[in-house]
């Protein structure tokens, strides 16, 4: 079944192909996405999203095709034609189409996409179970702040870890422990909470920075600090969030097990509880 599909003002569906040659996000990788998490036909943290997506267009200086009212209404309608209630919700952004050559016209009119997928989310036994990580050399562009289609070597690295029998790769960078392939990475030690800093290195994790508020209000002690390699395997837990993922527990890294412990199981029902206000 094809999914309910907007482009560039209209709606359609993902059977029909949309997308000229020469735009700039498939020559290119020109382009900015998000990803957000729909339940009972309603979008989790939608104005989170569209910021972090606004930052990103202006970061790589893309025009924004909408302003947050416009996005909103474009999101209503189009989960309001979508045949399923829970799932996420795709969003991809290119400068737009034009003749190839590395320099583009300054007025160029974006390609805006947006459609919904079925998802199936983590249920209690993955949420207990947890997933497997690999360390992966981290070999990505200096800018990943902006969540750009630019995913190459977050796509080599995720098929490293599916060949190694692992769930997900866990980016080292000289050293240091940056984030995963498609999510934020958290350590636990001595009751508190350790993950990297918002800088150029990491995403601005919608999910992540959630966690980080809710540790917070709850006196659990933040740390946003560079995790050095060395310090992996003296944490108490550890934890990846993202929007399909939520807080999932790291079971293993390297075929090491991780402890689990009960600040990861908090924050996990903390989030559960706090999508579910975002629902009302």
């Amino acid at each position: 079944m094809s999914d309910v599909l907007y482009i560039n003002g209209r709606f359609t569906t993902t059977a029909e192909r949309v997308i000229g040659v020469e735009d700039r996000g498939f020559q290119f990788g020109d382009a900015v996405y998000e990803v957000f998490k729909f339940l009972r036909k309603r979008p989790i943290f939608l104005p989170e999203h569209y910021r972090r997506m606004e930052n990103g267009l202006r970061e790589i200086e893309i025009r924004v095709p909408w302003d947050e009212g416009q996005f909103a209404e474009v999101v209503r309608d189009l989960l309001a034609r979508t045949a399923f209630d829970d799932g996420i919700v795709y969003i991809q952004v290119t400068r737009g189409e034009s003749e190839r050559k590395h320099f583009y016209p300054d007025d160029l009119m974006p390609t805006a996409i947006v459609y919904s997928r079925a998802f199936d989310f983590p249920d209690a036994a993955k949420k207990a179970r947890g997933i497997a990580l690999v360390t992966a050399d981290d070999l990505r562009w200096r800018h990943c702040n902006v969540k750009s289609v630019n995913l190459l070597a977050n796509a080599i690295a995720k098929k490293k870890a599916q060949r190694a029998g692992a769930d997900e790769a866990l980016f080292i960078d000289d050293g240091i422990v940056r984030e995963a392939a498609s999510s934020s990475f958290f350590g636990v030690r001595d009751g508190g909470v350790i993950t990297h800093p918002l800088d150029e290195h990491i995403l601005p994790g919608v999910v992540r920075d959630r966690v980080v508020s809710l540790a917070l209000a709850n006196h659990i002690r933040v740390d946003e600090r560079p995790l050095r390699e060395v310090e992996l395997f003296d944490l108490d837990e550890a934890f990846i969030t993202s929007t399909t993922q939520g807080v999932m527990p790291v079971a293993t890294i390297d075929g090491r097990a991780m402890r689990r412990g009960s600040i990861t199981t908090k924050l996990q029902r903390m989030l559960d509880d706090d999508e579910v206000r975002a629902l009302l």
